[in-house]
């Protein structure tokens, strides 16, 4: 059968995936392959900055086959941003970074969360670690806003509209996530911010906001791990009543939330973005 001839939601799933995996599989093996030979230098970041470049490249439509460069940047959806576009998608996605984070912390309050093992950074040096850390950010980042936001999303947008691409990409992404382990309130998140991601990508016209902003959300997150792997949870409301911080984190969803709904208002997406997405279904 055909490639052409699949529909459109099983092609859009493939190739998603597809994107997403050739980095992320590349990393981890060149990883393994760096900390068991030479932790000391961290060679193998160096090696995939190089694959990035040019895989980010290729995706733009750079390379072989020519006759598909288009469909590839269409695919990708990274156009150039004007500035106030820049403007407001970071803050739009900042503030809704903040307030997911506040609502994640509100979540431990009033769900026990299984803590899992802090990986043990012992054995390899602090550069190596940094380094190592920040590209598995950046790599997080690049593939699964390429794969999801991009390749995913952009085709069946044209198809479906935004809010059923959107829905059915950010519960894929979550689906995805299982390989962490099955707990519904943390799959709950993960769908939460792949729409979250998802809603930026479509109202920016362009995936690079959203990438920036999950690479640097994960890079945090990897930070806090290594700084801090033995955090004591906070206990339950129903075994301590609510406190200062509770009440701070509560009044920082609000009006992070509100912050960041006015921000997402201010986008303009490209007049040509829509034109761009059916080209992409057909």
């Amino acid at each position: 059968m055909r490639w052409s001839r699949l529909p459109i939601l099983l092609r859009s799933v493939v190739l998603g995936l597809l994107v997403t995996a050739v980095p992320t599989l590349l990393w981890g093996v060149l990883l393994q392959v760096n900390l068991k030979l030479s932790a000391q230098t961290p060679w193998a970041a160096i090696l995939m900055a190089v694959f990035l470049i040019c895989y980010w490249k290729y995706l733009q439509g750079w390379g072989w086959p020519h006759s598909l460069a288009s469909q590839r940047r269409n695919g990708l959806r990274a156009p150039a941003l004007a500035p106030a576009v820049w403007a407001w998608s970071l803050l739009a996605g900042g503030f809704g970074l903040a307030a997911s984070i506040a609502l994640f912390l509100v979540a431990h309050r009033l769900v026990h969360w299984p803590v899992a093992a802090a990986p043990d950074f012992s054995k390899f040096p602090a550069p190596t670690i940094f380094v190592t850390l920040l590209m598995s950010a950046i790599v997080a980042g690049f593939s699964e806003e390429s794969g999801f936001r991009g390749y995913m999303q952009s085709p069946l947008e044209g198809r479906y509209g935004p809010a059923t691409a959107i829905l059915i990409t950010s519960v894929i992404f979550g689906l995805l996530h299982l390989s962490h382990g099955f707990f519904a309130p943390a799959i709950l998140f993960d769908i939460g911010w792949g729409a979250f991601y998802g809603l930026l990508a479509w109202r920016s016209g362009s995936i690079v906001p959203a990438l920036v902003l999950h690479s640097a959300a994960d890079f945090l997150e990897f930070m806090l791990i290594w700084k801090l792997p033995h955090r004591a949870p906070a206990p339950l409301l129903w075994q301590a009543p609510p406190d200062v911080r509770f009440w701070a984190e509560c009044a920082l969803i609000v009006v992070m939330s509100a912050m960041s709904a006015f921000a997402m208002r201010r986008l303009r997406r490209p007049s040509d973005f829509r034109s761009q997405s059916l080209a992409v279904a057909r």
